[in-house]
């Protein structure tokens, strides 16, 4: 019995015919029979598993979901605990409790891709070449949720044609398949797509391209790689990869990041001198020479919150101070001089202590300041405060402390204390992709795009890849490129340290960062029995400098067992198909 699917096609898609088509001949709901003897019938098929498939998201109200992987990576935190970024990164993994709202399984959007796959073939008004390039978008667009299923679960099921009720039940209720087979697929359909997709540039445009599969492949491949490397097999395979493997994957990442980095489609941004500006606007100016593929948006017509969300109190149209960062992740920022960012220590930050906020964080990493909001940071003309409460020395001489109403500094109007949203939390906020142009942004008014694949990141892959194959120097000058652009001095030598701390910083907020503590094995060193950090400012006016001091910014102890480098899967799933045996730990 063929599985038939009505799906409803937009007004603006009818503006594609003729009046009488759109009057006699087009019906609002078209069966998926008619789908591939029409280019924007197909085109809009397309378009939505692109729409459903989640590249980023942004789902929550005005899309603080955002913020779910830095949450659960420890990067920064959402502005109240019933968010679900926190409630993921504060919750129970269990076999009981299963992988909440971090949980991915695409099922119903696999199928279409399928269906294209299986049945555009069969058109007889499409031209080879048209069939071709649909097929090969649709098998990236497969591979691409294949693997934010094995990053999250290992094995999973292998289903690559459209079932039907009447199937015979091992294919309707197939098992897992090893966490190598799965890998090996992703990399294999890539390699199959890549020769019909376009070599013309379009994944700045959000239309996935050559360039987007190397991509894909190139950060696919490492991870595997590292899996290999530093992971242990379990289950069969269903999770882990040999180790004897790893090589060979490390090569198909080195391999697939050289070809991008050859080709010259792609260049690091660098159109200011000044390195904070550079930085601020790699991710502002939409479609510029480092973005590789993204996800775009367009104010209003397909606009986000993210603004609205995002900017601090003192210039929000809404919500704001949404995105608070974690003390942890600002301690790998290291000063341009080359000090490390943990020269200041956490001993020091006490009440008898003074500090000026050059030496505390205005000389640090430029992309520190281009990704984090601190005391006194200006923005759109005014500075932005963080400060509790201000000491100063009053008429009679005595050493008080303000916490409302305003003071004077220097002939100019002081708070005496910051906006109680901004101090919340950590007192530091997310800046990285906020749109200083934007007024009082409100809900769908942000319309900058957000790279799911730059040039940047091929950098470190290769990097990552060229290390482990023992081209030191060849991974030593990829890390310098960055640092040059970032302003920052050369390494001498690299170091496995140097390499993953330069990831982490160059990728922070990217959702990366959780995914590779978790393939290098290294997750419970960062992310278990530990409270986040955030800090206390007091403003001494006499001085014009901080007292800076330490507090707990989250509510629990982050737990992260040997077990959460795979979530459990959700009891529903193994309910639905038994076949689906649980993770190890759960």
């Amino acid at each position: 019995m063929k599985n038939i699917r009505n799906i409803f096609i937009p007004l603006c898609m009818f503006l594609l015919f003729s009046c009488e088509d759109q009057l006699t001949k087009v019906p609002n709901f078209i069966s998926e029979d008619n789908i591939f003897e029409s280019k924007p019938l197909t085109e809009a098929y397309i378009a939505k598993i692109y729409q459903d498939l989640r590249f980023i998201n942004f789902g929550g109200d005005n899309g603080y979901n955002v913020a779910m992987i830095p949450a659960v990576g420890g990067e920064h935190i959402c502005f109240a605990d019933w968010q679900s970024p926190n409630t993921t990164y504060q919750r129970t993994y269990s076999a009981a409790a299963g992988d909440g709202p971090i949980g991915y399984y695409p099922w119903g959007n696999i199928r279409d891709a399928n269906y294209v796959i299986e049945n555009i073939a069969k058109s007889t008004s499409f031209e080879q070449d048209y069939i071709d390039s649909k097929t090969a978008e649709a098998k990236y667009l497969r591979a691409h949720m294949y693997f934010e299923m094995v990053k999250r679960y290992g094995g999973v099921p292998l289903i690559t044609n459209v079932q039907a009720v009447d199937d015979p039940e091992e294919e309707l209720y197939p098992s897992r398949k090893t966490e190598k087979e799965i890998y090996d697929f992703i990399l294999s359909e890539l390699d199959a797509a890549i020769p019909f997709l376009s070599t013309e540039p379009t994944g700045g445009l959000g239309r996935v391209d050559r360039w987007t599969a190397l991509s894909l492949k190139s950060r696919a491949a490492l991870y595997a790689a590292s899996i290999a490397n530093f992971g242990e097999v379990q289950l069969d395979g269903v999770v882990g990869i040999p180790n004897a493997q790893a090589e060979s994957y490390y090569q198909m990442s080195y391999d697939a990041s050289k070809e991008i980095i050859d080709s010259g489609n792609f260049t690091l941004y660098n159109e200011y001198e000044d390195k904070v500006e550079n930085y601020i606007n790699l991710f502002l100016d939409d479609g510029n020479s480092e973005v590789v593929f993204a996800q775009v948006f367009e104010p209003i017509v397909k606009g986000t919150g993210f603004d609205r969300l995002a900017f601090p109190a003192e210039f929000r149209g809404g919500w704001g101070c949404n995105f608070p960062v974690l003390y942890d992740l600002v301690e790998l920022f290291d000063f341009q001089d080359g000090t490390l960012g943990t020269s200041i220590t956490r001993d020091q930050l006490v009440a008898d202590n003074m500090w000026d906020m050059d030496a505390f964080f205005g000389n640090r990493d430029p992309r520190f300041r281009a990704s984090v909001f601190y005391p006194e940071t200006t923005f759109k003309g005014g500075l932005i405060y963080f400060h509790s409460s201000t000491l100063y020395t009053n008429e009679a001489g005595e050493k008080v402390e303000a916490t409302s109403g305003n003071l004077d500094r220097q002939g100019e109007s002081w708070p005496a204390a910051a906006h109680p949203r901004n101090v919340r939390n950590t007192a530091l906020l997310r800046r990285k992709n906020v749109n200083e142009n934007l007024d009082l942004p409100n809900t769908g008014e942000s319309g900058q795009d957000f790279a799911i694949f730059r040039l940047g990141e091929t950098y470190l892959n290769l990097a990552e890849a060229a290390f482990y194959l023992n081209n030191m120097d060849e991974s030593l000058n990829a890390i310098n490129m960055l640092r040059e652009r970032a302003g920052m001095p050369f390494y001498d030598q690299i170091t496995e340290y140097n390499l993953r701390k330069e990831r982490q910083v160059e990728l922070c907020f990217e959702n990366q960062r959780y995914w590779d503590l978790v393939r290098w094995r290294i997750a419970p060193q960062y992310l278990d029995d530990v409270r986040m950090k955030g800090l206390v400012f007091k403003y001494d006016l006499d001085e014009d400098k901080y007292i800076i001091t330490l507090k707990n910014a989250e509510p629990v102890t982050r737990e992260f067992g040997p077990e959460r480098f795979y979530f459990p899967i959700d009891q529903g799933i193994i309910a639905d198909n038994p076949k689906w045996v649980q993770n190890p730990g759960y």
